[in-house]
């Protein structure tokens, strides 16, 4: 077109009747293009939220992994070490056991590691979650036998039914373990 032998006027028109054109297309096009753009941030979003519950998930493994190794080391600690024929002597003489640590230390620990537990349980898998009361419970049967008043001879023993410390101690070394399997399988091996 040439606009120099049009008159003016024209010109214009044409001008303003383009630039509506535009701005109609432009707004058709995003009108048309919104649904798509609205999935596109929805996804984006479920994408983050994803990625931050899985990096909050591992975080929270991770704490309840190291957790579950204190509790294993806490069961470990606080018996004495003496001998059967020293135990045996205590016992004729009436006498209690010595210990490394005091009772109520060891229920005061047992308590704090039952505690820090509870807040991480909500942050697991069901999997893990069980795992992990199973830990802290035969932790709190362990911190019970170590510090129950019961003489040794009058306790059950594990063929009717009792406790058997050293099948619960076995229980919290596998729970830990495989916590610590689980942390390294889904947060550290797929990396």
């Amino acid at each position: 077109m040439e606009i120099e032998k049009r008159h003016w006027a024209v010109a214009a028109a044409l001008t303003i009747i383009m630039s509506i054109s535009t701005a109609i297309g432009t707004l058709v096009s995003s009108y048309l293009m919104l649904p798509m753009k609205m999935k596109e941030e929805a996804e984006k979003a479920a994408v983050e939220r994803k990625a931050k519950g899985m990096l909050t998930h591992c975080e929270k493994l991770q704490m309840s992994a190291s957790l579950a190794a204190e509790i294993e080391f806490s069961a470990d600690r606080g018996y004495p070490s003496i001998s059967l024929t020293e135990a045996l002597a205590a016992s004729a003489a009436k006498k209690p056991l010595p210990q490394k640590i005091s009772d109520k230390k060891l229920l005061d620990v047992q308590l704090v590691l039952e505690k820090r537990s509870t807040e991480l349980i909500p942050f697991l898998s069901e999997s893990e979650a069980k795992i992990l009361q199973s830990i802290t419970l035969h932790h709190y049967v362990v911190t019970q036998m170590r510090t129950s008043k019961v003489p040794l001879n009058k306790r059950v023993p594990p063929s009717e039914g009792g406790f058997d410390g050293n099948d619960e101690l076995n229980r919290i070394r596998a729970g830990a373990f495989e916590l610590a399997k689980a942390y390294r399988s889904r947060c550290t091996e797929n990396t």
